[in-house]
């Protein structure tokens, strides 16, 4: 899952470099950056609770939501707590895209897969199933489809965010 999670990584640190003068998007890109920090940082130790793993994932899809549609929120209150005139900006800027929609989509299909797949690996811990199947057929090629799709709806929404402030702008009016 390397390549894949590198892919998403660098889709988001190009996001941010690309869309540096849009306070919205710079937001978007910062909370996503963050998220995947604290998520690398504690995949070392969380790989280590075998069968509770996939319940950690689902925790962080669901920290990746909350945070991404409440982001207008808390730039507002991270305006009042700091002064910030970033903050203020970002909360006032806000608008909600296509692609961002498609990425929520996607996070929450995998959170769907992750709590299914947490569940699977208990049954099969307590014997209940013979064969986890989710586990062994499906969760790496949808992980890797579902990571895929994450990047290339960032990608697209960078794109939106560019054709927005006329950088991409080629038609003749």
């Amino acid at each position: 899952m390397h390549i894949v999670e590198v892919l998403l990584s660098s889709v988001t640190l190009i996001g941010l470099v690309m869309t540096w003068q849009h306070y919205n998007a710079r937001w978007l890109f910062l909370i996503l950056i963050s998220v995947q920090s604290i998520e690398a940082t504690v995949k070392p130790i969380a790989i280590q609770w075998t069968q509770h793993y996939y319940l950690w994932l689902l925790f962080a899809n669901i920290l990746y939501l909350l945070l991404l549609l409440t982001r207008s929120v808390l730039a507002r209150k991270l305006h009042k707590a700091s002064g910030l005139n970033f903050f203020k900006l970002a909360g006032e800027n806000y608008s909600l895209t296509v692609p961002e929609c498609a990425y929520y989509v996607l996070a929450l299909v995998s959170m769907i897969l992750c709590g299914t797949q947490w569940i699977e690996i208990q049954l099969y811990y307590y014997e209940i199933l013979d064969y986890p199947f989710i586990y062994h057929h499906v969760w790496v090629p949808v992980m890797y489809a579902l990571h895929v799709l994450q990047s290339l709806s960032l990608i697209t929404y960078i794109f939106v965010i560019k054709r927005t402030q006329g950088t991409l702008q080629y038609e003749n009016n």
